[in-house]
């Protein structure tokens, strides 16, 4: 556990990855993988890495916006040291190959439904004590590997068990309508393993009805029907069929 800011208030986090990397140089051969919430935070670290690191040191990033064919770059053969800058994209989606060190920001961008602003929001939080488990466990697959967290052991244990499943922190209103439109019954019913709660629900069927999509009964309507068969969100939806 190697925490920022801890000593120094002017220790940022790019500075914190590059002595890290610096650290894990010295354990030995094998590429580093750094988890990194967002687009944002990746290009801005492989900058300051790039100042720090010699030349024959391949930077690479991976986040989901990427082209297939960029990202395929990380499983192209390769002499010297690779260090890879993920999001969390690294943490399930993929295997990144000889990976021998990962270094975890403990952060992430996860999805939240604001019920004030009645938007989803990409908001950088805490990662869950399973995220940062599953995070260590991509080191060490091809040979004994290192984790260092930026964070400290204190705040691990603080922090929840488990992430919270994306039907709890997501609008419902698109749930809802696919359910209406594939006859699986009331969201209410429906045998959630983590059920949504109430003012969820209610917030679903609220939207459902400002967009026209449901009628007072809570039955879809002719436009609800046809805002089931988009692949969008209801909201984006709407205003395809009203243009």
């Amino acid at each position: 556990y190697h925490p920022v800011g801890s000593e120094d208030d002017d220790y940022d986090l790019d500075e914190a990855i590059s002595d890290a990397v610096d650290e894990l140089a010295r354990e030995g051969r094998g590429d580093v993988l750094v988890f990194l919430p967002g687009e944002r935070e990746i290009r801005e670290a492989a900058e300051t890495l790039r100042k720090r690191h010699p030349p024959h040191t391949e930077i690479l990033p991976l986040f989901a916006r990427l082209s297939a064919e960029e990202q395929g770059r990380i499983f192209e053969p390769h002499a010297g040291r690779r260090i890879v800058l993920a999001t969390n994209v690294a943490e399930t989606s993929l295997t990144v190959p000889g990976i021998h060190y990962v270094v975890d920001t403990g952060l992430a961008r996860i999805k939240r439904y604001s019920y004030r602003n009645k938007v989803e929001q990409l908001r950088v939080e805490n990662v869950s004590q399973a995220s940062a488990k599953q995070r260590a466990g991509r080191c060490g697959r091809v040979a004994s590997g290192v984790c260092i967290r930026l964070y400290a052991e204190e705040e691990f244990n603080s922090r929840p068990a488990f992430t919270d499943p994306e039907v709890l922190r997501s609008s419902l209103a698109n749930v809802i309508l696919r359910m209406k439109s594939l006859g699986l019954g009331t969201v209410e019913e429906f045998p959630f393993i983590d059920p949504p709660a109430s003012k969820a629900i209610q917030d679903g069927y609220a939207l459902l009805a400002e967009l026209g999509a449901v009628d007072e009964a809570n039955e879809l309507t002719e436009i609800g029907k046809q805002l089931a068969r988009l692949p969008v969100d209801p909201r984006v939806g709407r205003m395809v069929l009203a243009a």
